[in-house]
């Protein structure tokens, strides 16, 4: 027992509770050099002193627990700096994102009237539209990156056979719950005649019916504004929602549009309380 310390003593001098000793103990990583068979009582050498510092101080820096353990079994001096490197790019990467974050939160500071608006809704009616569709599967936080290529490949589609798109593409959401694993999303161009069966292309048809619909200006990130907007148009009259969320993107982001320049159509397809939904030729408010 000469040179071995209680558990309470070893937390206090390498600055580790307790409770953190324990889990440290469960996963492998800081082993106490000998336990007590028949109380339990856990005791740990001043040799362990310096790994127990090691640990702190990754935890410190917030390295996962699995990636200390990859340090502390590492071979090589260079193995446990490869791990500490990926964690300081993953770092490097949040920070950047925080400061995008920063900045955004400034420019709304710089422009508090954009914060309680609502947007302007009203009704159209879409009659029926032959379209070109294919089916993206994302999740939530993939989707930006998602509908870039997807669109990429539709119209590559349409361009094998020779078709021009009749208006702009959209997206409608499949997918009801957005904290599903994956959402099911269907790009769409309108087209004057379905297209023929392709690998990245499908025919489709966008069914006659009453659109909610609100314009939305500029980036993707406060699109929410929209979507709060066209939700309580609808509870306040009194509309049922008739099928899944649209968008259709009148200005399209391309590299010569600025992100001020964007447009798009946020739309809900709805109909009356009772009844089926009414042909609509003008808009209204």
């Amino acid at each position: 027992m000469a040179g071995l310390m209680p558990v309470g003593v070893f937390a206090r001098a390498t600055r580790l509770s307790v409770r953190a000793l324990r889990n440290y103990d469960r996963l492998g990583l800081l082993v106490p050099a000998w336990v007590d068979p028949g109380t339990g009582y856990r005791r740990y050498s001043v040799d362990q002193f310096p790994r127990a510092g090691l640990i702190r101080r990754l935890r410190e820096l917030e390295v996962p627990l699995p990636e200390i353990a990859e340090i502390l079994e590492a071979d090589t001096p260079e193995q446990a700096r490869a791990v500490i490197e990926r964690h300081r790019e993953r770092v490097a990467t949040r920070a950047a994102r925080l400061d995008e974050i920063a900045g955004r939160l400034r420019a709304v500071l710089a422009e508090p009237g954009r914060v309680p608006g609502w947007l302007h809704v009203y009704e159209r009616w879409r009659p029926a539209q032959p379209t070109a569709r294919m089916l993206v599967r994302t999740p939530l936080s993939g989707l930006a990156e998602a509908l870039g290529p997807g669109f990429a490949r539709l119209f590559a589609g349409l361009a094998a056979q020779g078709i021009a798109p009749a208006g702009p593409a959209g997206a409608r959401y499949l997918s009801d719950d957005l904290d599903a694993a994956e959402l099911e999303v269907e790009l769409f161009a309108p087209v004057a005649h379905p297209p023929r069966p392709a690998a990245t292309i499908a025919a489709g048809e966008l069914a006659g019916c009453l659109l909610a619909a609100t314009i939305h200006e500029g980036g993707y990130d406060d699109i929410e504004t929209a979507y709060r907007s066209l939700g309580r148009w609808i509870a306040e009259q009194d509309q049922v929602l008739a099928g899944p969320a649209e968008e259709r993107y009148l200005v399209p982001p391309a590299p010569d549009v600025p992100t001020a320049a964007l447009r798009t159509e946020i739309a809900w397809p709805v109909r009356p309380p009772s009844g089926p939904p009414r042909p609509a030729d003008q808009e209204t408010t």
